[in-house]
């Protein structure tokens, strides 16, 4: 995957480009109604601007990405989502189409980068201007830990367990993790109207009086 290719599928989309991060088999204190707010209130949050999107593995990018499909019928909406999938025989799971065939635009976007879910770690951390991490095992904190190397803002829902809770208690000074990242990019919340809120004032607002 070229440069050219990554830069790409960034033109292609509104930003900012929101990932949302998470377990493909979530780990304990994590509960699907959650997930399902989180996507639901994420897909309020970006109405004027921002696009949002996942890794396309089942479990919590699901849940996300029903309250955002929800959101979207309600209001006749198009999802404002995408996935980013790795370049394999496989696809992403079912679950997925199967959602976004309700959606206004009728059909599930899937931009193809990187040759394995390795790989695509690295692609979702170049990708994002900003990441939404819930819960999630090694591999989601292996996306979070690329995501802060790239000096990408971090917004963590850290009572929602796993990997959440790891890089809340980096955050905290509680664990060590030996490699040079500015803490000052991760943003600690406890509930999901609380980051959602953040989202859309702080980030968002922000970046619009930016531009």
């Amino acid at each position: 995957m070229t440069l050219e290719a990554l830069e790409n599928i960034i033109k292609k989309y509104e930003r900012p480009l929101i990932g949302i991060i998470g377990a493909a088999n979530p780990l304990p204190d994590y509960d699907s109604d959650d997930g399902y707010r989180l996507g639901y209130e994420l897909r309020e949050a970006v109405n004027n601007k921002g696009t949002l999107f996942t890794g396309g593995v089942p479990g919590i990018g699901v849940d996300v990405y029903s309250g955002i499909v929800d959101y979207s019928v309600e209001k006749g909406l198009d999802d404002k989502f995408f996935i980013l999938f790795p370049e394999m025989e496989m696809e992403p799971s079912e679950d997925y189409f199967t959602l976004a065939n309700k959606t206004k635009n009728g059909s599930l976007r899937v931009e193809k980068i990187g040759k394995d879910m390795g790989e695509r770690r690295s692609y979702i951390a170049a990708v994002a201007d900003l990441v939404v991490l819930i819960n999630g095992s090694t591999g989601t904190l292996d996306e979070t830990l690329k995501s802060l190397y790239l000096g990408k803002q971090i917004l963590c829902l850290q009572n929602s367990g796993g990997a959440a809770r790891v890089i809340s208690r980096f955050k905290k000074g509680e664990v060590e993790i030996p490699l040079d990242i500015d803490k000052s990019l991760i943003t600690t919340f406890d509930s999901i109207s609380e980051l959602t809120k953040y989202l859309s004032t702080e980030f968002l607002n922000k970046l619009g009086e930016n531009k």
